[in-house]
């Protein structure tokens, strides 16, 4: 039987040093990639130099000549890859030596397969994010947002992914709308093992951005879930808008005005609703 290629494409910004260690995490996969494409956003830095030292031919690097962001450079490294499935991997993420190897056993494993997504753990301190457990996604799963992983969890045909390139119109949310969207081909399958690890250290703390972050600021996060609303149907749409106006809450300057927010574009039920859970599981945490 012949083994399905991989094609890894990662992104990349003005960050060397983590571009090196992303490379050589692929390139220390147990299971062969056929190609590594780095797409890289009009980059100060020197990036092609991280490159070459590389002895391996197969990774293309490709630099844009003008900024347009992160789902921009996944777009183009899907159109450029040629392997039959394509793994993401942001650059200051990095792969576990077993991932790819991991995604093509579940995919080959699970019927009608068009997606895999798998967990992780914190690089800095090993910590494994809380997540379902292994299974098809089902569409009440990404009814209550994402629950997976981000877009370096993803791994998926190319197929399927050149007629749904991630939508680089979304400022953020842009992995879970393509989570959505990718249901239509077939199984999308989670892995719960952590198979990547999530760099927090050398960007400024979530809590802190949280704080900082304006009303206004909030509105382009909420337009992957009016972009769904037929789909998510109005309970699930209104609670998608309140967890997005109300994460953090208790963090943020001006909650009262936060809570009106929530109040005045998703409703009081659905309001209350996520207040509700979110004191509930900081409780059983507890």
């Amino acid at each position: 039987m012949a083994f399905p290629s991989v094609s890894v494409v990662i992104a990349t910004y003005n960050r060397p040093d983590y571009l090196r260690a992303a490379i050589k995490s692929v390139v220390d996969q147990t299971y062969v990639v056929e190609q590594i494409v780095v797409v890289d956003d009009c980059s100060s830095a020197d990036l092609k130099s991280i490159v070459d030292e590389f002895s391996e031919s197969n990774i293309l690097y490709f630099r844009k000549k003008e900024n347009k962001g992160v789902s921009n450079s996944r777009n183009i490294g899907i159109q450029k890859a040629t392997g039959d499935w394509i793994a993401f991997l942001d650059d200051d993420d990095l792969f576990l030596a077993n991932k790819i190897q991991q995604n093509i056993d579940d995919a080959l494993r699970v019927d009608n397969c068009v997606a895999v997504l798998c967990s992780y753990s914190i690089l800095e301190t090993g910590a494994k994010r809380k997540s379902p457990v292994s299974g098809r996604v089902q569409d009440s799963d990404l009814k209550q947002g994402n629950l997976f992983c981000g877009a370096t969890g993803l791994f998926a045909k190319r197929e399927c992914l050149l007629n749904e390139l991630f939508d680089e119109s979304l400022p953020m949310g842009e992995d879970w709308d393509i989570f959505v969207r990718l249901q239509v081909y077939g199984v999308v399958y989670f892995n719960s093992s952590s198979l990547f690890l999530y760099r927090n250290g050398g960007h400024e703390s979530i809590t802190s951005q949280a704080r900082k972050l304006t009303i206004l600021q909030m509105k382009p996060r909420i337009r992957s879930a009016y972009k769904h609303r037929e789909w998510l149907g109005e309970i699930y749409f209104k609670r998608r808008i309140a967890y997005q106006i109300l994460s953090y809450i208790s963090v943020k300057d001006h909650k009262l005005a936060w809570l009106k927010e929530s109040i005045k574009l998703a409703g009081f039920t659905a309001t209350f609703f996520v207040l509700y859970t979110k004191l509930f599981s900081k409780s059983m945490s507890d």
